[in-house]
């Protein structure tokens, strides 16, 4: 199997192993071997580790990737590997960088693609290529960057070629997810640096982090999606979805909550709010009424055998469905689960509430107002990019609930802040392709939302993020301080937290608290002013909990 990889590609390979002469400028190039005749020579594992076989390394699951022990720097390289995918229809298998861009060997679609900061954002699919990649059968691939062109060949088949920069693409390796993989040979050539582990916690952080929710524990292979609010009672709940077989957004999944009555120091085993058999119950947005102290919680309802592509492309028996419950016990008993029909257009698909928590209005006309953050996908008009934000409010403390205003195409899931003169902020997920996040802005109470902006100091890795009111003007400075977080880079990773004391036109402060992959967050204001941070870790492996001083947030690392 290893001598199929040497061929013209391969000799060209070596050509340029030892030296390079590039802009007058003599530079030195290693040939790393990775994996040899299903050997792993100097490879790291991310999650479940791979099987051992005859010839060959073997994985199936999500939030798996074999990563090579190297780093790939700013200049020209090979990569080749004889690999091979069974059950391509499950999902999609990538070679991918840093495990945010990926270069899929089939999608939903059925074709090839690409994906991610390093390709543009979105998924992009390749017809003409459809079928080059033979399921079931060892294939050679081969990833080149010389002179900032990326070309990928599958069996000296080419994928695609494309223009890219010649800076340093970190990690690379291969990510089964709910397929099947093999990899018989894997190397490079070129100009790579060893990978060095970094702490990835910030080094003054006083705080002792815990682990709330843990991948593989309780009877759930992944928890995802987290949400967290402190009751009138100084109680914090954390909720997450519990999936039961995998870690993808469908199949069996059940609403679950944890609550703890030490400021997060413990927690309690968990409670299932909602489980409906093998549908997939989740995306939880919980908001408290402090007048009345009634817990609210919004959720969504698929079946489980329906993906988000098929609910998107109409495939589905139903679309999602909006759900709401509530709790008047500080989160011990919920009310069954009652269906929302009316907060949602025949014409939207998806729908999906949160995922963070909603916001009571405190002052101005709408003081007392009830608000959730939302998203939909809307196939109206089909030359529109389909996904767009919107919320959903009350003003008599839940007794009824109306559809607010919608947010401009290419939004998705958002966070929402009250701004000092009582207007609203939604922050939201953006695919307009900038790596930065979408901001809109609410003068009705959310009924009706202005023109869409991109946030240049917020960077977007395309994911979700968490807004909070820390304190108002006459508690602190200025407007009072909002808090955003989500993971501040190109891939999901560096988990960062900001504060702004002018209602989010600058950020004053940003510190990292978590280095290592991160990705979905919630805020909460906990009952002494310090700050709650739930968040996900270590590529869904955690869901983790820790409260943040404010002088640790604004001080300079």
């Amino acid at each position: 199997m290893a001598s199929s990889m040497f061929t013209l590609d391969r000799l060209l390979a070596l050509c340029f192993m030892i030296f390079l002469l590039a802009g007058g400028e003599l530079r030195a190039f290693s040939e790393l071997i990775f994996v040899e005749s299903g050997a792993p020579k100097a490879v790291i594992e991310v999650g479940t580790p791979w099987k051992r076989d005859a010839g060959f390394l073997e994985l199936q699951g999500t939030g798996c990737v074999l990563y090579a022990d190297a780093v790939i720097d700013q200049g020209d390289f090979v990569i080749e590997a004889v690999i091979q995918v069974d059950e391509l229809s499950n999902s999609a298998a990538t070679f991918c960088f840093e495990a945010q861009s990926h270069l899929g060997f089939q999608g939903g679609t059925g074709l090839p693609f690409t994906e991610g900061p390093l390709f543009g954002g979105a998924p992009k699919f390749f017809e003409d290529v459809k079928g080059v990649v033979p399921e079931g059968q060892p294939f050679r691939l081969m990833i080149r960057r010389q002179n900032k062109r990326l070309l990928v060949q599958v069996d000296d088949k080419t994928l695609f070629e494309t223009a890219i920069s010649n800076d340093p693409l970190g990690r690379f390796g291969f990510r089964p997810w709910r397929s099947k993989m093999r990899v018989y040979e894997f190397q490079a050539t070129g100009e790579f640096s060893p990978y060095v582990k970094v702490e990835p916690w910030a080094s003054d952080l006083k705080a002792e982090p815990v682990d709330v929710f843990r991948s593989g524990a309780d009877g759930y292979h992944t928890y995802r999606i987290p949400s967290m609010v402190s009751t009138t009672q100084g109680t914090l709940l954390a909720f997450a979805e519990g999936r039961k077989s995998g870690g993808g957004d469908a199949g069996d999944i059940d609403l679950l909550l944890k609550r703890s009555t030490d400021d997060g120091k413990t927690w309690s085993a968990y409670q299932v709010v909602w489980n409906d058999g093998t549908n997939t119950c989740g995306n939880p947005a919980p908001v408290v009424d402090v007048e009345t102290g009634r817990i609210w919680l919004f959720l969504t309802w698929n079946l489980g055998s329906d993906h988000e592509r098929e609910i998107m492309a109409g495939q589905s028996r139903f679309p999602r469905r909006c759900y709401m419950t509530f709790s008047d016990d500080d989160g011990i008993t919920w009310k069954d689960p009652q269906e929302m029909p009316h907060l949602r257009e025949s014409h939207w698909r998806w729908y999906a509430t949160g995922p963070d928590k909603g916001i009571q209005l405190t002052r101005g006309q709408y003081r007392g107002r009830l608000v959730i953050p939302c998203n939909h996908s809307d196939h109206q008009d089909p030359q529109q990019h389909p996904y767009r934000s919107h919320v959903i409010f009350s003003d008599d403390h839940g007794k009824s609930w109306k559809l607010g205003g919608v947010v401009g195409e290419k939004t998705n899931e958002s966070t929402l802040v009250e701004l000092s003169d009582g207007r609203i902020m939604d922050n939201m997920r953006s695919y307009h392709g900038k790596n930065r996040r979408a901001v809109s802005i609410s003068d009705d109470g959310g009924v009706t939302w202005g023109d869409v902006s991109l946030d240049s100091a917020l960077i977007e890795p395309v994911c979700q993020g968490s807004l909070l009111r820390l304190d108002w003007s006459e508690e602190s400075r200025s407007k009072g301080r909002i808090v955003f977080c989500n993971p501040a880079s190109r891939g999901r990773e560096r988990l960062t937290l900001r504060t702004s004391s002018d209602d989010g036109q600058t950020w004053a402060f940003n510190r990292c608290l978590y280095r290592g992959p991160s990705a979905y967050s919630c805020l909460t204001k906990m009952p002494d002013g310090r700050l709650g941070v739930l968040f996900e870790r270590d590529r869904y492996q955690k869901m983790t909990f820790v409260v943040v001083d404010v002088e640790w947030l604004e001080a300079q690392p």
